[in-house]
Formats: structure tokens, sequence, C-alpha cells
């Protein structure tokens, strides 16, 4: 048999006749021979995996979801919450499926051809722009895929964004629970975050997501036991069901509590940590459903029974929650520990869009031809041990210059840095703490969780897989049409408070 008719497995050159055709590649079980050809560097439990899952979507934003109760009535928020838990759970099994399906369909081609050696290379994982690229391979202008360039626009502002909703987080907690100006704030934070940004591995860092985890744990027990202390759990009477108000409440609200379950940009990291993904694809939509079904249960009993203990305030339901309690020594620890853990936060999520500009610049002057691998699996979370560099592919098409790269890194990472608390400033200068806060939250929730979180995952799944039932078209067209007209309201109402309108 001629030697173009072998097909290399990991131990030995074996006949392609004895394999079945390509054609048989079966998407829930992919045989042995598909597997050995695909990357996969899964060794996280599915347990582990619902747990990195639980702390990227339970944190800093679930202190907001008390007050937008008070914005979408407290039936119309429970309705909210699990509906947006429903779907952001399943976007994320169609995101995770539709990768696996783009890279099956590259192993059927490599397969197809019956090469004399397959690559030494295995097929990668791609990412979330990788599949995009995939899934629109023909959309480019001058040569370059405007749908890619649109995505990395989007994680960049989603990045940012987020940041600067945790700085105000921090001016917000701080200002209303010690009295500190937030020009005083952001004076003393300013170096601390510069410091941290300029961090080359979070292994550093390893610390800050058991940090994290007590500060959360603490935020959350401290601020139900702090008001249980003063106040009694009573249903409220001043909330309505249904908030009916037309001033741009509603969906305000609705953008908060969607800015919890949207976390899209970290699902194919997850989906690709999780060992045998690829062979077992229906373990990570089983890891989607506990996590999610656990994100939403815990929410939604913190929230109710928030809403029960603050809603008769004098001054009402506050965002975030952290700001209606007292300012005993325990609970101003609990406070500042979450501060503390923001501040820590802040690098890591800046880190996701930070990547995709120094790497942009590193290209564009030819220092280094740097190409992101933003899908390894040690990125699981916002607290990840390991920054993005730790998993860099470069190849160099000249030395690379030691001390540009670095100063170029100094200044991208301090130009960002001066972005976020820019904005921040700007936002408390042009709207108050509180509304600022609130403000940036609703604008990241709906905007961007909209698009990347219910818009793209399920015309990317589409694109990979165009023979879906009737049921699933009209399933996707559905979530893909409440995505839209959630990014336009929200954006729309957030930017005519901004605005002063």
């Amino acid at each position: 048999m001629p030697k173009d008719h072998y097909v290399r497995t990991d131990n030995a050159e074996v006949p392609a006749e004895n394999f079945p055709l390509t054609s048989s590649l079966n998407f829930e079980h992919p045989t042995n021979l598909a597997l050995a050809q695909i990357e996969d560097r899964g060794d996280v439990k599915l347990s582990g995996v619902v747990i990195n899952m639980i702390k990227c979507a339970v944190g800093a934003g679930s202190f907001s979801f008390p007050f937008a109760f008070t914005q979408t009535g407290i039936v119309g928020g429970i309705i909210s919450l699990i509906l947006f838990a429903v779907m952001a759970g399943y976007t994320m099994r169609l995101l995770a499926d539709s990768e696996k399906r783009f890279v099956l369909e590259k192993c059927q081609s490599r397969l197809a051809s019956f090469q004399a050696e397959l690559d030494s290379v295995r097929i990668p994982r791609l990412t979330y722009p990788e599949l995009m690229r995939e899934a629109f391979p023909n959309a480019k202008i001058f040569g370059n895929n405007y749908m890619v360039g649109f995505l990395y626009a989007m994680i960049i502002f989603t990045s940012v964004g987020v940041s600067v909703a945790y700085v105000l987080f921090i001016l917000s907690t701080l200002n209303h629970g010690f009295g500190w100006d937030t020009s005083y704030i952001i004076l003393v934070i300013t170096a601390p975050l510069l410091i941290l940004a300029l961090i080359q591995s979070f292994k550093l860092l390893k610390f800050t997501s058991i940090l994290g985890d007590v500060a959360v744990v603490a935020g959350l027990v401290g601020t139900i036991a702090g008001g249980l202390a003063h106040r009694t759990l009573s249903w409220p009477t001043n909330i309505p069901a249904f908030n009916s108000s037309s001033d741009g409440s509603v969906p305000t609200g609705i953008a908060t509590l969607c800015f919890m379950f949207t976390i899209h940009m970290l699902c194919l990291p997850m989906a690709q940590s999780l060992e045998g993904d690829l062979a077992h694809p229906k373990n990570f939509r089983k890891s989607v459903n506990i996590s999610f079904t656990v994100i939403m249960l815990l929410n939604l009993a913190f929230t109710l029974i928030c809403v029960c203990i603050f809603a008769e305030d004098s001054e009402g339901i506050m965002n975030p929650i952290v700001k209606n309690l007292s300012k005993g020594k325990a609970l101003q620890a609990v406070r500042m520990l979450l501060c503390l853990d923001l501040l820590f936060t802040v690098p890591m999520v800046l880190a996701v869009g930070r990547e995709i500009v120094e790497g942009s610049i590193f290209s564009a002057f030819g220092m280094r031809d740097v190409q992101l691998n933003l899908s390894s699996p040690d990125h699981l979370d916002y607290k990840g041990e390991k920054s993005v560099e730790d998993d860099v592919k470069v190849e160099s098409t000249e030395p690379a210059i030691p001390w540009k790269q670095e100063l170029t890194r100094v200044i991208v990472r301090a130009c960002l840095v001066g972005l976020i608390l820019t904005i921040a400033a700007g936002a408390v200068e042009n709207s108050g703490v509180n509304q600022a806060f609130q403000d940036v939250v609703a604008l990241i929730g709906g905007f961007s969780g909209s698009l990347l979180g219910f818009i793209i995952p399920p015309i990317l799944y589409w694109r990979s897989n165009p023979n879906i039932s009737v049921m699933e078209k009209a399933v996707f067209v559905t979530i893909v049409t409440i995505g839209w007209g959630l990014l336009g309201s929200t954006t729309y109402y957030t930017i005519k408070s901004m605005a002063h309108a």
C-alpha cells in the first residue's frame, strides 16, 4: 500500500483502511483516531469546573441584585433572574458545542486527505475570536476579518467596563462606609493598581483566589447577619410585584441581573479545562447545568432575604446593598475585605483585554508576531493562577528587543489603568458615585452581556451545525431577539441616565 494511505496515531502508522471514513465522525462520540489529532490539555474534574464557574458568577454583582429587584418589582425580578440563568446556561452550552464541532470538522478534513503523515502538531482548540473566524471565514475587509475584529473590540470593551465597575464599587463602598472622598480613594488605589497591572505572571497572586472566596462568603453572610442584627425579616409592602413605570428602571434592573450571568468570555477556557471534554461533551453541559442552578438559587435566596430585611430602611435598598449596613467594626471589616478583593481582581479582569492590545502593538511594530492563546485551561476565572503571558504563542520574525517590549508593556498597562481610573472619576463627577456604579453595571450587563452571551452564541452554533431542527431555530431566534431587545433598551436608558436627559 502506498505511504500516503497510512495514518499516524500516537504509536505507529496504521493503514487508513483500518479506520472508518471521516464522514462517520460522531460529535457526541468521536473516535480515538479523531481525538488523537486534537490538542487536549483538560485535566480538571467536573466538580472543579463547577466550582470555577460558580466563583466567576458570584461576586460583586450579587450585591447589586437587591436594588435591581426594586427596579423590576419582586416577581418581575424573580422571573428575570430565572430566565437569564436558563438562557445563559443554554447559550454557554451552545458556545462550547459549536467550538467542538468546528474543531472536529478540521479533524475530519485532515483525516479525509489521508496524508502520508498527519501533522505532528495537534489541531489546537479555539478561542472565542478564533471560533468567530471559523464561523465567518469570508467576512473580510482589506484582508482582515471584521467579525473577529469586532469581537476583539467587544472583549476589550467588556474587560475595561467590568474593571471600571469594580473600581466604582470600591469608591461607592469606601465613600459611604468610611466617609472618604472619592478623589482621595482614587489617589490611594492608583499605585497599587499600576503595580498589580505590571506583574508578568498572576502566579504571584495565587493567594487572591482564597481571598476572593473569603471576601464573597463574608460579604454575603455578613450582609444578612448585619441586617438582621437591627431589623426583622418581613415581606416588603413598598416594592410592587411588577414595576409598571416607563422611566427606564425596569430595563436597567434587568440589565443588572444580566451582568451576573454572562460570563461567556470564559466559557471556552473552562470547557477546554475539563477532563475528557472532547470525548464526552455531555460532561460540560452537565457542569453548566449544575453551576447555573446553584448560581441562580444562591443569588435568588440572597436577594430575596436582603429585600425582606432592608426594604423598609429610610433610604430604601441601596446599591450595592452593603451600603445599607451599619458601621460596626465587623461590618467595616467586611466592606474593606470586599474592596481589597476587587482591588486585586481588577488587573486580572483587565488582562483579558490588555493582552489583545499588547499583542496588536507588538505585531504592528514588528517587535514580535504574537498570537494570543486565550483558550488556555489555566485561565479559568478572573482569579486564575496564570497570566495570559504564560500561554502566549510567539513566533519571532526578527530578534526580540527586550527593552522595547518591556517599555511598551509598561506604557500600555499604565495607559489602561489611567483610562479605567479616569472613566471612573468622570462617571462619579457626572452622575455621582451611586448612580455611576449603577449605570456602568447596567451598560456592561445590557450591551456586552447581550452580545457576547445571548446574540452571538446561537448564531455561531447555527453556523457550526446548519441542520438544526425547526424547534431549535425558533428557540435561537427567540433568544437572539430578546438579546437585541435587551441591548437596545438598556443602552438607550443607560445613556439617557448618563446624559441626565
